[in-house]
């Protein structure tokens, strides 16, 4: 979660009283609540398990919750993020040099960053929020991580300022030791050090330190706060009572069902003698009654066409109030246009582009954290994140043939780069620029150390006569 503080209440962020971390501890559990319900129906624990039901009623859930997460998640996450720093935008600020992110982005392969950006968006889309720790990995050569933090488990604090700068962070949970004591762990982090403390509760008890304070060397607070929406709510929290209607709709239905097929067998005219009543039952057959007897079924009756409208409307509101497609529905596709489905998905279009910025910004910030590390440790050179491109790739079925008769007819009006970007298979577009010039150079008969990994392909065309003849 994301509390905000005076920042008078903390006049010196590395000694954190013991009160200010109990009232931040607090408030989180009470604002645990929402966020275990939203997980409930995110895992699809509704309501209407928690209500009491009779002996022939049925309890059914149609997770609309988890629906609408996954298939935005898979939208707009379902291709990894690429990082693009294009040195044709700052030319003049870095002299022509192209800006190398290869140790970062080494970082991140290596931890597998998709997967964590997943964690991310899910909880972003589950919990309205949520929170990432940068931290330093251990071993004889350690290097930056991240971790995906519950804000059920994380306080990022802020000022009460316009700009809400961040003061601190607190990673806290509730342990228990072997003997089966109960106490509360919280590890705080300031731009400088991380400090263990720990409190037996959070009325008598107060949060001592444990151990001396630690540099982290990211060179600000290493907590990243991603918001889902301005409000911070989650993709289906305005819309879960909507899905508890679905829920008591489908329920009551399937129970209609079960007491249809429990129809009574009335028998008009005649009475069954002692144990035929069995053997009606296993043979389903009865001899010896008169001529105007009658046996009929008492059942009851419902409007199956008017539910199924119910049924229908309540999903088509769901699927409208949260901006997502029903994949599912007949007439979404059928012989329509490109065009056409394009504007189906418009919905869909502005609900990402929404978590895209939201979730830009802490990728950014994710990024001056890690090249402040690695800057730190000597194998990276600064890099500013308005230098850096985050982008993200909507996960949508293409035209293969047709995206790449569309770069090859615009290829000589835009550059290599931009190019090669558009092509699905590419993952790196920079590096497949620089390996384009590089096999262009080798066919002139100009290979050598020009290929090396530091070649600016945008320089390829200044090269003047007397440098060609030291490549050579």
């Amino acid at each position: 979660m994301i509390l905000y503080l005076d920042r008078a209440e903390v006049p010196d962020l590395e000694e954190i009283s013991p009160e200010v971390i109990r009232y931040c501890v607090r408030k989180a559990e009470q604002a645990n609540g929402r966020y275990q319900r939203l997980d409930r129906y995110y895992r699809g624990e509704h309501d209407i398990f928690r209500r009491a039901a009779g002996e022939e009623e049925l309890r059914v859930a149609a997770n609309y919750a988890k629906y609408v997460v996954d298939i935005a998640l898979g939208y707009y996450l379902g291709e990894g993020v690429k990082y693009d720093a294009n040195p044709r935008h700052n030319a003049g600020l870095r002299g022509g040099r192209e800006i190398d992110l290869s140790p970062l982005l080494g970082c991140y392969d290596r931890q597998h960053i998709r997967r964590a950006d997943l964690e991310i968006g899910k909880s972003m889309g589950v919990m309205g929020d949520c929170l990432e720790l940068c931290y330093a990995s251990g071993g004889e050569d350690p290097e930056p991580r991240s971790a995906r933090i519950d804000p059920r488990n994380g306080i990022l604090v802020c000022d009460t300022t316009v700009e809400h700068n961040k003061l601190f962070a607190l990673i806290w949970d509730r342990r228990e030791t072997v003997a089966g004591a109960p106490y509360y762990f919280v590890t705080r982090y300031t731009d400088r050090t991380a400090r263990d403390y720990r409190s037996g509760d959070l009325v008598t008890a107060a949060f001592s330190p444990v151990g001396p304070a630690r540099e982290h060397y990211f060179g600000a607070v290493p907590v990243i706060a991603y918001e889902n929406n301005a409000e911070r709510q989650g993709d289906f929290e305005q819309i879960l009572s909507l899905i508890d209607a679905y829920d008591e709709l489908l329920s009551s239905r399937l129970t209609d069902k079960r007491k249809f097929v429990d129809a009574l067998l009335v028998f008009f005219g005649m009475t069954l003698a002692p144990g035929e009543e069995e053997k009606l039952s296993r043979e389903r057959f009865i001899d010896g009654a008169p001529l105007d007897a009658r046996a009929e079924y008492i059942q009851k009756t419902f409007d199956e066409a008017g539910v199924q409208v119910l049924a229908d409307a309540l999903v088509r509101e769901m699927h409208k109030m949260t901006l997502t497609v029903d994949m599912s529905d007949e007439h979404f596709a059928g012989n329509a246009s490109g065009q056409a489905l394009k504007l189906k998905l418009l919905t869909m279009d502005l609900l990402v582009k929404n978590k895209m910025r939201q979730m830009e910004r802490g990728l950014k910030e994710r990024l001056a954290l890690y090249n402040h590390w690695l800057c730190v440790k000597g194998v990276m050179e600064p890099v500013g994140v308005e230098d850096v491109d985050v982008v993200f790739t909507v996960n949508l079925p293409i035209n293969e043939a047709e995206r790449v008769e569309l770069v090859t007819r615009l290829r000589g009006m835009v550059d290599d780069q931009t190019l090669l970007g558009q092509l699905w298979f590419i993952q790196d577009p920079a590096e497949a620029a620089r390996n384009l010039e590089c096999q262009r150079r080798e066919q002139a008969g100009t290979a050598g150390d020009a290929c090396s990994k530091d070649t600016d392909p945008g320089r390829a065309e200044s090269i003047g006569p007397d440098r060609k003849e030291e490549i050579r």
